[in-house]
């Protein structure tokens, strides 16, 4: 973790006797050996009579440590302590806070803003940093509104002018067009999303892929697959041999381009594309079993009307479904697949595989 810079323990005003411990300290810190530092700092602290300023920067290191272990309620109350006092740094503590605390974090940082409004602040960059943590503090609290409000407080202070602005530039769109895609807003999120792809080149390949397969998600989710279509394809073409090849990024873009033949009845096209979206997701750590679920529906269905039908296969996969979709909450949806895999089994004369889907629908039906 970076936001404290470490070396900064070693100055001046520290004694020898205490820079060996203190790059003792450092080095386990580097190492990411928190518990160690955690032991050296009580140490420290209970044989040693410490500077005010030394002290607290080590309180921050131990909240560092403690967050970094998962000790979150531990690293806030250090953290809460710290904003008492009133020379505090608000701007370092609502970045620390950010790690392990968001409402705590939004606390600290609308005061560092707010203390730097009142006092003028003139560096640019600075204020624009306060402005992007309270948007991802808001964000991580799914407070959307508030998020895509302090984002645009913060691009403003960018210029486009600067070579060194640029990416924070064509990052802020991305996120304010990703913001608007979450709460349904799907004109804005577009527009900025287009931006991104405009302004990204071919430096920013990552986020252009990402913006180019949202817009699409976004007409899709509108039924204007014919308007999605261009988007897919770049996208496509792009994510051969990038770094979002296997990522959620790719497994959507082929989703969306299977859907996108699904929707028009070209179910043999449909096929490979849904065939190489399952394949992606499978490798994903944490698939939604929801999305896999639906996918393995309109897959087995494609399989079953295609023209050379794969029966088996089809059935292979509408199983498949159902195992991902009673992983989820969605009562409705489950009782609509089961209907169709009992449909399914029904038409194909399998009485067996249909007997035990009638009881499981039955089963739910009665819990």
């Amino acid at each position: 973790m970076d936001i404290l810079n470490l070396e900064e323990l070693f100055n001046d005003n520290v004694s020898g006797e205490h820079k060996e411990d203190l790059v003792q300290i450092l080095d386990e810190f580097k190492r990411g050996h928190y518990p160690n530092v955690l032991s050296k700092l009580k140490t420290l602290r209970e044989n040693n009579e410490l500077h005010n300023v030394l002290v607290k920067k080590l309180w921050m290191v131990e909240a560092i440590c403690h967050a970094e272990i998962g000790e979150s309620r531990a690293a806030s109350e250090i953290i809460s302590k710290l904003y008492m006092d009133d020379d505090s740094d608000l701007m370092l503590l609502g970045e620390l806070a950010f790690m392990c605390d968001y409402k705590l974090a939004r606390r600290i940082m609308s005061a560092a803003v707010k203390q730097m409004e009142e006092e003028e602040e003139t560096d640019r960059i600075k204020l624009a940093r306060g402005f992007l943590v309270l948007a991802e503090v808001e964000e991580k609290l799914e407070k959307f509104v508030r998020s895509v409000k302090y984002f645009q407080k913060g691009l403003g202070y960018f210029e486009e002018g600067d070579n060194r602005d640029q990416y924070m530039i064509l990052y802020i769109h991305f996120k304010i067009g990703m913001l608007y895609s979450m709460q349904n807003k799907g004109e804005e999120s577009i527009s900025y999303l287009n931006k991104v792809i405009e302004m990204a080149g071919n430096d920013n390949e990552e986020l252009k892929i990402k913006s180019l397969v949202s817009i699409a998600k976004t007409y899709g989710s509108k039924d204007q697959n014919k308007q999605a279509y261009p988007y897919l394809e770049e996208a496509l073409q792009l994510l051969q041999g990038s770094s979002l090849v296997n990522t959620i990024a790719h497994a959507e873009a082929l989703t969306e381009m299977a859907y996108y033949y699904f929707d028009k009845s070209q179910l043999n096209e449909a096929v490979p594309y849904y065939q190489d979206a399952i394949e992606r997701y499978n490798n994903l750590q944490f698939p939604s079993h929801r999305q896999l679920g639906m996918i393995h529906m309109q897959y087995a269905y494609c399989l079953e009307h295609k023209k050379g039908s794969s029966i088996q296969h089809a059935g292979i996969n509408y199983e498949k479904a159902i195992e991902r979709l009673e992983l989820t909450k969605d009562r409705q949806l489950l009782e609509n697949a089961l209907a169709d895999v009992i449909a399914f089994f029904d038409n194909t004369n399998n009485t067996k595989k249909k007997r035990y889907y009638e009881n499981k629908f039955v089963e739910m039906a009665n819990s």
